[in-house]
C-alpha cells in the first residue's frame, strides 16, 4: 500500500503534467503566460517587486548607489513612416531612479532562467527581468511554466552556493540583452563588493558565446570569476540581486558610460599589422536569419562613393567589433543587434538605421543618450506592407536614402 507521501507526490505529478500539457498548448498560440497567474495562485506564489525588495530592511540588505538620473529625447531624421517605438519616444524625459543592490538570505535560484526565490518561496522578480516585463505581473516568457514545476519537486542532491550573483535570463544570449541587460548590473555587483568586502560568484548561462565570455574578460572577469548555470535547482545563502539598468526601452545613462570606459580601456594593445577600419561603415546582416538587404549592392554602388565600407559582424570577435564601432563617425546599419556596438562609438557619431514601421526604438533612446544624430529609413518588404514583420528582409529605396544622408551632409568624405 503507497504511504500518503506517496499517493500525495502521484497526484501532483498528475497535476503538473497537465499543466506542463496546457502550457505547450498555450505556448503554441502565444499565450503560455495566461496560464502564469492561475498556477501562481494555486501555489501561493508571490512576485516581490522592486518597491518590496528595496524597503523590507528586515528581510533584505539593500544599498543604493549613483544619482538619480534624467533623459531628454530629441527626434529622428525620418524619411518615410516613423516607427510606432520611435514616434513614441521622440522629445520624451525619463527618470530612472538610483541604482540599487540587495542581498537576500536564503535564497533559491531554480529552472533554466535561473529565477530567483527568497526563502518564503516567492519570486524575486529582479533576479530575472527588467522592470518593464514583470509590470502586471506579465513575465512574457521569462518564467517558464516548468519552472514552478522543478521548484515543487524535492531535492535529491542538495547543491549550495555561498555569495553569488546570476545574470542568467530570459534573453542572455541576446547580443543587445547581454551588453544592456547583464553587464551593466556588474556595475551594482562591484560597488557590493566594495561595500562589504565580499565578492559574488557571477552565474552565467550555460553554453556561452565566444563575445560572452571576451566580453567577461575585458570587464576583468577571469574563468574563476564565474561559473556556468547548468543545473536545474540550487540553494543560496547570498543571493546579490543588482537592479536593471534599463526600464522598457529607458537605459540608465551612467550604466553605458561606465561599460563604455571599462571595456575601452582595457582593450588589448594591437602589435604588428593592426587592422584599419574605415570611419564610414555600413553593416551588413546579409549572413543573418532576418532583416537582410535584398539590394544590398544597389546600395553599396551608392555609399562606396562616400567611403563607406561593407562590414559584417558574423565572425567578428567581440574585440574586433570593439574597435570596429571605437573608430566609426558615421553608421549605416538595418535595424539589429549589431547597432549595440554603438556603445563603444565616439561622441558625435551619425547612426542611421533601415526600419520598418515595427521595429523598436532600442538602438534610437541609446543613441539620444550617447549624443548622437540618428536617421531612420523606412525600407519596403518582398511582400504586402500590411503583414506586420519585424524581421523580414528589406528594400532599400536609394532615392530616398540619398535624400536621407543629404540631411547629415555625409556626402563629405571624412
Amino acid at each position: 500500500m503507497f504511504s500518503s507521501q506517496i499517493k500525495n507526490n502521484l497526484i501532483n505529478q498528475s497535476l503538473w503534467q497537465i499543466f506542463i500539457i496546457i502550457g505547450k498548448l498555450l505556448r503554441s498560440s502565444s499565450r503560455e503566460q495566461l496560464l502564469l497567474p492561475l498556477i501562481l495562485k494555486i501555489l501561493k506564489i508571490r512576485i516581490v517587486t522592486n518597491s518590496e525588495l528595496r524597503a523590507d530592511d528586515d528581510k533584505h540588505y539593500t544599498i543604493a548607489f549613483g544619482n538619480t538620473e534624467y533623459i531628454k529625447t530629441g527626434n529622428s531624421y525620418v524619411v518615410g513612416e516613423t516607427p510606432i517605438g520611435i514616434k513614441d519616444r521622440s522629445n520624451q524625459e525619463f527618470t530612472l531612479f538610483k541604482p540599487w543592490i540587495s542581498e537576500v538570505n536564503n535564497a533559491e535560484l531554480i529552472g533554466s532562467k535561473a529565477v530567483g526565490f527568497n526563502e518564503d518561496g516567492n519570486i524575486i522578480s529582479p533576479s530575472t527581468l527588467p522592470p518593464k516585463e514583470y509590470l502586471n505581473h506579465r513575465f512574457e516568457g521569462g518564467l517558464p511554466i516548468i519552472t514552478l514545476f522543478i521548484k515543487t519537486i524535492p531535492e535529491f542532491k542538495s547543491i549550495q552556493f555561498d555569495t553569488v550573483c546570476s545574470l542568467v535570463n530570459h534573453w542572455s544570449k541576446n547580443y543587445y540583452h547581454w551588453i544592456v541587460d547583464c553587464l551593466t548590473r556588474i556595475e551594482g555587483v562591484e560597488y557590493y563588493q566594495q561595500q562589504t568586502g565580499y565578492q559574488p560568484l557571477l552565474i552565467i548561462n550555460s553554453h556561452p558565446t565566444s563575445w560572452q565570455i571576451e566580453s567577461l574578460k575585458l570587464l576583468g572577469y577571469q574563468p574563476e570569476d564565474y561559473i556556468e548555470w547548468n543545473i536545474s535547482k540550487a540553494k543560496v545563502k547570498k543571493l546579490i540581486v543588482p537592479s536593471f539598468r534599463r526600464q522598457g526601452e529607458w537605459v540608465a545613462p551612467s550604466s553605458l558610460y561606465w561599460l563604455r570606459q571599462r571595456i575601452l580601456s582595457n582593450l588589448p594593445i594591437s602589435k604588428g599589422n593592426q587592422i584599419s577600419y574605415s570611419p564610414n561603415i555600413y553593416i551588413s546582416r546579409a549572413k543573418a536569419s532576418g532583416r537582410r538587404v535584398i539590394n544590398e549592392d544597389e546600395v553599396m554602388e551608392f555609399l562606396k562613393p562616400l567611403g563607406f565600407v561593407s562590414y559584417s559582424l558574423e565572425g567578428k570577435s567581440f574585440i574586433e567589433q570593439v574597435k570596429l564601432f571605437s573608430t566609426a563617425k558615421n553608421i549605416i546599419a538595418p535595424h539589429g543587434a549589431g547597432l549595440t556596438n554603438m556603445i563603444f562609438s565616439p561622441k558625435n557619431t551619425t547612426v542611421i538605421e533601415f526600419v520598418t514601421p515595427w521595429v523598436s526604438s532600442g538602438y534610437f533612446v541609446p543613441s539620444q543618450i550617447l549624443g548622437f544624430q540618428h536617421g531612420c529609413l523606412e525600407c519596403h518588404q518582398s511582400y504586402s506592407q500590411k503583414i506586420r514583420e519585424t524581421r523580414g528582409d528589406l528594400i532599400v529605396d536609394i532615392t530616398n536614402l540619398k535624400s536621407l544622408v543629404e540631411q547629415f551632409n555625409l556626402l563629405i568624405k571624412s
